[in-house]
């Protein structure tokens, strides 16, 4: 009976040692293709950096500006200008432009809208 053991006992063993080589066989190919997988985002990443759109660029300024004291929002805002197209920018521009010449013009009514809000209240108040 001692030598059914430790049959059994040996034919576990082997079997183990056979699931171990395998799970880290398996073990090693995720991590090869994990490591691949990071590899592609980094260039992905390296390559938009280099080549970047308008955000990426903005983005990058304000992270520079914000290293060296400087305001980065300014320095992004700045970074998103320049790499705009020159259509982009006149658009820009019309949009700024607009916004401020229509800018006071909705502060009146808003003002007004309040005004006539608290009027209807207090007529309410005194009718109630």
């Amino acid at each position: 009976m001692s030598r059914s053991v430790e049959a059994a006992i040996e034919w576990l063993k082997t079997h183990l040692h056979r699931l171990l080589e395998a799970a880290r066989d398996r073990g090693a190919m995720l991590t090869d293709k994990i490591q691949q997988k990071i590899q592609e985002w980094i260039k992905t990443l390296v390559d938009e950096v280099a080549h970047g759109g308008v955000g990426m660029q903005a983005g990058l300024e304000g992270v520079r500006a914000a290293l060296t004291g400087k305001n980065p929002v300014w320095a992004a805002i700045k970074g998103l200008a320049s790499g705009l197209s020159t259509k982009a920018k006149i658009a820009l521009l019309l949009l700024l432009t607009l916004g401020l010449l229509l800018g006071p013009v909705l502060l009146v009514v808003l003002l007004l809208a309040l005004l006539v809000m608290a009027i209807v209240a207090a007529v309410r108040a005194a009718a109630g």
